[in-house]
C-alpha cells in the first residue's frame, strides 16, 4: 500500500487514523498490483477542496422543496434553499459552487449526492434530477440515479483506485444488511441439492447446520460467511426465481455509490476513521444491525464481512486466479483498507471466515 507523501497537500479536511492491518486467518488485503496504463499513473487528487468552482445543474421535475447542503468533515452545512421553478416556471437552476462535496435533501428524508470535485471534473458540469424516491420496500434501500465519485480522492489509496472520477449510476434497489445465516439456511432448505462449493458447511466457522429439517442455524443473525462466489450467485438466482424480481450481487461502482451514500464518504459513517462507529479491528463478527446506518439506510457497508462483487477486479486480466473483486473490508482490518474506495480481489471458490455478501436488485422504476 502506498505510504502518505507528508511532504505532499496536507489532507486536514480528511483526517484518516492509517494503522497496520491485524493478521487474520480469513480474507487478508493484498495491494493491488501496479499497472502501467498511463491513466492509472495520473497524480492522485490530494484534497477535493479548492478555490477553483463547479456547476451543477439541477432539474427538479417533481417540484420539490430542496436544500443544498456542503459537507466538512462528518458534518453537513447547509448552503442555500433550492428554488422549485424559477421565473421562467422552469425546473432547471445552475449553481457555481466552490469545489467540494456536496449533497442535496428534500422535505421528504430523500438526498442525492452531489460531488462537485472541480479538479475531478475539469470542464464538465454535474447533473442531478431530483426526484421523489419510490415505494419503501422492507429490507430494502433505494439508491436514486445521479452522480458518484467513484476511486481515491484524498492520495493514500493503491493505484487500481485512480484516478478518481465521476460517473453517473442508474438507481438500483441494493439490500440493507448483508444477508444472514438464516436467510441463507432458508436458501439452502429449499434446494434439493446444496453443491460443496457453494458454502463450506465442514468449517467450525460456518454457523448453519444441517438438521433433520433442512438446515439451521445457531447465529441467526450474523452474516453469512465461508461462501464462495459461486454460493452467493446460486443465492440470487434462487432469490430471483422465489421474488420475480432480477436479484443480483452490485458492480463495485454501484456498491461504492451505495456506501459513500448521500454526503459520498470515505467510510459509510463518515470522512473521519472511528473505530467505534462500525465492527473494524475487533477480530470477530457481529450481528447485522449493529451499527447506524449510512444516509442511504444501509448497514455495516464498513466492516464486518467483505462483499462479494458481480464484476472482476481487472477485466483485462481475466486468466488471474484472484480477480473476483470484494469490497468493505472486514472485522479486522483497520482504516486504511476500510475506505469505501478500496478494492479486494480473491479466488471465485475462495470460502473464508469474513467474506460475505449483499443482494442488489434492478429498479422498477426510472428515477
Amino acid at each position: 500500500m502506498k505510504p502518505i507523501d507528508r511532504n505532499s497537500s496536507p489532507i486536514h479536511l480528511f483526517a484518516i487514523v492509517l494503522i497496520t492491518a491485524a493478521i487474520s486467518t480469513g480474507c487478508k488485503p493484498k495491494t493491488p498490483e501496479s499497472t502501467t496504463e498511463k491513466s492509472h499513473r495520473t497524480a492522485p487528487v490530494v484534497l477535493p477542496f479548492g478555490v477553483k468552482t463547479a456547476t451543477l445543474l439541477i432539474d427538479n421535475p417533481d417540484r420539490l422543496p430542496a436544500t443544498l447542503h456542503r459537507i466538512d468533515f462528518n458534518e453537513s452545512i447547509k448552503v442555500e434553499d433550492l428554488n422549485v421553478v424559477d421565473e421562467n416556471n422552469s425546473t432547471d437552476s445552475t449553481f457555481n459552487v466552490p469545489s467540494g462535496i456536496y449533497t442535496i435533501r428534500t422535505n421528504s428524508n430523500s438526498a442525492f449526492p452531489a460531488p462537485a470535485i472541480a479538479r475531478v471534473l475539469g470542464d464538465q458540469s454535474i447533473q442531478i434530477q431530483i426526484r421523489k424516491f419510490p415505494a419503501s420496500e422492507t429490507g430494502w434501500c433505494w439508491i436514486p440515479s445521479g452522480p458518484a465519485v467513484i476511486g481515491d480522492t484524498i492520495g493514500v489509496g493503491a493505484e487500481d483506485e485512480r484516478p478518481a472520477r465521476i460517473i453517473d449510476v442508474e438507481a438500483f434497489w441494493l439490500a440493507e444488511t448483508e444477508v444472514t445465516n438464516k436467510e441463507y439456511a432458508r436458501f439452502l432448505s429449499g434446494k434439493r441439492n446444496v453443491e460443496p462449493r457453494w458454502i463450506d458447511l465442514d468449517s467450525r466457522k460456518c454457523r448453519i447446520q444441517k438438521s433433520k429439517n433442512g438446515f439451521a442455524s445457531d447465529a441467526p443473525d450474523l452474516p453469512v460467511v465461508m461462501v464462495s462466489l459461486y454460493g452467493a450467485q446460486a443465492y440470487c438466482q434462487w432469490l430471483s426465481e422465489k421474488t420475480g424480481d432480477h436479484c443480483r450481487l452490485p458492480t463495485e461502482i454501484e456498491w461504492e455509490k451505495a456506501a459513500r451514500g448521500p454526503e459520498s464518504f470515505i467510510y459509510s459513517y463518515g470522512n473521519v476513521y472511528k473505530q467505534s462507529l462500525a465492527n473494524q479491528e475487533s477480530g470477530k463478527l457481529k450481528p447485522v444491525k449493529s451499527y447506524q446506518p449510512n444516509g442511504f439506510g444501509l448497514y455495516d457497508m464498513t466492516g464486518n464481512a467483505f462483499e462479494w462483487m458481480s464484476n472482476l477486479n481487472d477485466p483485462s486480466d481475466s486468466e488471474r486466479i484472484m480477480n473476483q473483486a470484494l469490497r468493505g473490508g472486514s472485522f479486522v482490518l483497520d482504516g486504511m483498507y476500510l475506505r469505501n474506495s478500496f478494492r479486494m480481489r480473491q479466488s471465485k471458490s475462495v470460502m473464508t471466515d469474513d467474506i460475505g455478501f449483499r443482494i442488489a436488485k434492478d429498479a422498477k422504476h426510472d428515477n
